[in-house]
C-alpha cells in the first residue's frame, strides 16, 4: 500500500486527467467501504448537538472528499445547524470563491425542527478563516466549535 508520501509524490507527477482518474477509483473503493460499515442511528430529531453529530457522520461517510465537519452552534439560533466542511475537492484555486458562502439544505429527520447550512470550504481557506484573513457568513462564529474528522 503507498504511503501518503508516495500519493503525495504521484498528485506531483500525474497529469491532470490521469491524477483524476485516480481519485474517482479512489472514491469507488472508498463507496465500497462505506457500504460494509453500520449507518449511524438516527437521532430522536430533538436535540440539536445528537442531530449535529449524525450530519456529520453521515457526510463524512458519504463524501470521500470531506476530510472534516466543523460544528459552529456559538450564536446560532436554536433551530439552526451550521458546518464549515473540509474538502479536500476544493484544493484548486478556481473551484473556491473569495468568500465562505452557506446553503441552505432540508432536513429530512423525523420530528426534526432544524435548518442545515453547510459551507464547503478548502484546507487553504480554513487556515484563511483561522488567520483572520477570512470571514465567516454573516452570525457565524468560528469558536465554540465542535469537529468531527476521518480520524476522530
Amino acid at each position: 500500500m503507498p504511503t501518503p508520501e508516495q500519493i503525495a509524490q504521484m498528485a506531483e507527477v500525474l497529469g491532470d486527467t490521469d491524477w483524476l482518474e485516480f481519485l474517482d477509483q479512489l472514491d469507488a473503493v472508498a463507496r465500497r467501504r462505506r457500504q460494509r460499515q453500520a449507518e449511524p442511528e438516527t437521532p430522536n430529531g430533538h436535540d440539536r448537538d445528537q442531530v449535529a453529530a449524525w450530519i456529520a457522520r453521515r457526510h463524512l461517510l458519504a463524501d470521500s472528499a470531506v476530510r472534516q465537519v466543523w460544528y459552529l452552534p456559538e450564536a446560532a439560533p436554536p433551530n439552526e445547524i451550521r458546518f464549515l466542511e473540509v474538502n479536500d475537492r476544493l484544493c484548486d484555486p478556481a473551484l473556491t470563491t473569495p468568500q465562505v458562502e452557506a446553503i441552505d439544505f432540508d432536513l429530512d429527520i423525523q420530528g426534526s425542527p432544524f435548518r442545515l447550512f453547510v459551507a464547503d470550504i478548502s484546507g487553504d481557506q480554513l487556515d484563511q478563516i483561522r488567520g483572520g484573513e477570512l470571514h465567516l457568513p454573516q452570525g457565524w462564529q468560528f469558536h465554540g466549535n465542535r469537529v468531527w474528522g476521518r480520524r476522530t
